[in-house]
């Protein structure tokens, strides 16, 4: 099995970005913020790409860890876009 990890986060993570079931955005999103763990800044190139066109559960599930700050700014790029 593989653990998610920067290598792989946005290969999988962009396939999965725009679907349209829900469950499968909260996946990618809880993917996407375990992976963040691990490499930080990776996690956050990626949703300064991503996060003004990424569904708000995805979203929402990814930037749960980080800083009220950082949450505050990618929710923003969402909603100027």
């Amino acid at each position: 099995m593989v653990k998610p990890g920067a290598a792989c986060l946005s290969d999988v993570a962009e396939i999965l970005l725009n679907d349209t079931h829900d469950l499968i955005n909260k996946a990618v999103g809880g993917w996407v913020r375990e992976a963040g763990k691990r490499a930080q800044a990776t996690l956050l190139g990626f949703l300064d790409h991503h996060a003004a066109t990424m569904p708000r559960t995805a979203l929402r599930c990814a930037i749960k860890k980080l800083t009220p700050v950082q949450r505050k700014n990618f929710l923003g790029l969402r909603q100027t876009s």
